[in-house]
């Protein structure tokens, strides 16, 4: 059906649902749990997290609803039994859908390395997703499989592909919206891509990963040589917003955001659901994220503070004013606003503040952190260079 051949390396194996939790985790390695902390850091300023959740405590919580999942560095896929040991011809109708879909994941990988692909995405929150939506779009297209039936999430950097069932009560709404996308969105981008292209369509994107999920966004832009336009840095270089924020503060590391992400961030705590994208409600924000071109932060740290820059370029000044417009609606709201000599700061109500610039042409700046002091001395500085 895939028209790949069949992996001679792949091992099939079934994994009681009490040793599911000792299995996954003896996989995950330090540095993608070094990752998901990065990436907690930046989901706790962005505000998807409060500072008691992380995605590694969210990640645990869905085990207990975990169907399956493959690990490309083993070559071996698990299907979840209530027992172990389970032959084929055991498999209920549910067991064996996991199965193709994680097998779809082991031709993925056998013919396209997922892992190496991954790796050389680095710390781009951005262009990882928009990987994972190919890989996990692909495979719900060709197991006529449901998001909204088999939810499925990507662990450190999107290494393992786990397959679940049912929404998780307990999952901030921003990170439900992130998971949902690639079986959704994802997924009707693959058909498309099929509909066009065929499987070779598919293929081509698991050889070169889409650079932003602006093109699972927007598919239209696909045939249109559009590309990511990112700024050289956040706005000023690392060394010298550690200068101005004084002893201790170092630049940890630095990425892209990304229009999902941009996206969501605009969407806040606003409930999910699988069809977020086409409300009407969220309208706004996604015309404001829609301009994005290019995008680079930085994250600052020092002992416990915490400060992310970034810089987001849109395609005109136009569409750089309208993020700004309701940016600037979205982060006031219900928080406590300080006008200073040309910028605002608005704690919000887990008492991180963000500050707001006016754009500078076709790019906005601004910054998110822990304290104002901290974000205060980097917007004074941005001022003023």
């Amino acid at each position: 059906m895939r028209g790949l051949e069949a992996p001679p390396t792949l091992h099939a194996l079934t994994v009681a649902r009490r040793d599911l939790f000792d299995t996954y985790v003896a996989l995950v390695t330090e540095e993608e749990r070094l990752q998901l902390d990065e990436t907690t850091e930046v989901y706790r300023l962005l505000g998807h997290l409060e500072e008691n959740e992380s995605l590694w405590d969210i990640q645990a919580s869905f085990l207990d609803a975990v169907l399956g999942f493959y690990a490309p560095r083993e070559k071996t896929l698990w299907v979840v039994t209530d027992e172990g040991g389970v032959g084929l011809e055991e498999l209920t109708p549910s067991q064996r859908e996991t199965l193709v879909h994680e097998i779809l994941h082991a031709l993925q990988d056998y013919h396209f390395d997922l892992d190496a692909t991954f790796e050389t995405l680095g710390q781009n929150l951005d262009a990882e997703l928009a990987f994972t939506a190919v890989v996990e779009g692909d495979a719900v297209v060709h197991t006529e499989r449901h998001a909204l039936r088999s939810l499925a999430i990507p662990a450190a950097g999107g290494r393992f592909f786990l397959a679940a069932v049912n929404q998780r009560p307990n999952i901030p709404a921003a990170i439900l919206r992130e998971l949902y996308f690639p079986y959704t969105t994802g997924a009707t981008w693959a058909r498309g891509v099929v509909m066009s292209g065929g499987t070779e369509g598919l293929d081509a994107f698991l050889t070169e990963p889409p650079p932003a999920t602006t093109l699972i966004l927007h598919p239209e832009l696909m045939g249109a040589g559009w590309e990511p336009d990112p700024p050289a840095n956040a706005g000023l270089p690392e060394e010298q917003l550690e200068a101005v924020l004084g002893p201790g503060w170092q630049a940890w590391f630095s990425g892209s955001i990304g229009e999902f992400h941009l996206l969501n961030y605009l969407v806040g705590d606003a409930p999910s659901s699988p069809d977020w994208l086409h409300r009407s409600t969220h309208r706004p924000a996604i015309n404001a994220a829609a301009g994005w071109a290019g995008d680079h932060y930085t994250l600052f740290e020092n002992g416990d503070e915490r400060l992310l820059v970034a810089r987001v370029r849109f395609v005109d000044d136009d569409e750089a004013a309208q993020f700004a417009r309701h940016h600037r609606s979205a982060a006031t709201r219900r928080a406590e606003v300080v006008e200073e000599d040309g910028f605002t700061l608005a704690t919000r109500s887990d008492g991180n503040v963000v500050g707001l610039l006016e754009p500078v042409g076709r790019d906005v700046i601004f910054a998110i952190g822990t304290s104002a002091e901290a974000v205060g001395a980097a917007l004074e500085a941005l001022v003023k260079g």
